[in-house]
């Protein structure tokens, strides 16, 4: 399975790390550029993000990071389509890499039956569904998928959906992702889960992704947005169980 590795140039130690995490569990990698959103001129900007839909989607405008957080996983998406590669494992630069990695990556590519299989998240599930997978590990299906995009598995069919209907985008990506059935992704984890995050994700290189606190009117359309959230997460995962 092909690996993508989305880095700054300029976060070196970030990518020895990386390439030795790599090397430990016999994988290669290559190495993606991540995009620095405030860099990207307006025109580019206005191409991939939508203030208006951002609007009616989200209780925030995005930051720069955030952005090019997005667009450098979008970069990932298109670069598969390009190519047709069947499937991809996607990773950060400041995730740690388990033993088990190979093994699931192995097992994920001779199955078709999903889009997306998340590699991290939480340390403890509720998961809807479980299936075996390999050396006991297993593909579950979430009540609520967890946020963190730092390493995941994407098919060629997934890959699809998104880029059908991306650019351009209102949310964070790893808020957009929770909203799977917009883009009717068949979602999925993968527990124990082989990839967690390392003291490096405390820190963002994407040029500052983390969003600022939030003032009274902002904490409230916050709220509003997870009631609907969580609505629209119930009524499509009861449909899909």
């Amino acid at each position: 399975m092909p690996v993508y590795v989305i880095n700054m140039p300029s976060a070196a130690q970030r990518r020895r790390r990386m390439q030795a995490a790599l090397q430990a569990v016999g994988l290669q990698a290559e190495w993606v550029e991540a995009v620095v959103g405030r860099e990207l001129d307006a025109q580019t900007l206005d191409a991939l993000y939508a203030p208006r839909l951002n609007r009616r989607q989200f209780y925030r405008p995005l930051t720069p990071g955030e952005i090019g957080c997005y667009a450098s996983h979008l970069k990932v998406w298109q670069l598969m389509v390009q190519r047709g590669q069947p499937c991809a494992l996607v990773l950060e630069d400041d995730v740690a890499l388990g033993p088990a990695l190979p093994a699931v990556l192995q097992a994920l590519a001779h199955r078709a039956d999903w889009d997306m299989v998340k590699l991290v998240g939480r340390d403890s599930e509720a998961p809807a569904q479980r299936l075996p997978l390999a050396g006991g590990a297993e593909l579950v299906r979430y009540r609520r998928v967890p946020s963190l995009t730092g390493a995941y598995a994407i098919s060629l069919e997934g890959a699809r959906k998104l880029t059908q209907r991306l650019p351009p985008f209102g949310r964070p990506v790893d808020v957009d992702l929770r909203h799977h059935w917009e883009f009717g992704l068949r979602m999925f984890g993968a527990l124990p889960y082989p990839a967690r995050l390392n003291e490096d994700s405390l820190v963002s290189t994407i040029d500052g992704r983390n969003a600022p606190g939030l003032s009274l009117v902002p904490r409230l359309r916050k709220l509003r947005y997870q009631l609907r959230y969580s609505w629209y997460n119930h009524f499509f995962s009861r449909r899909s169980s």
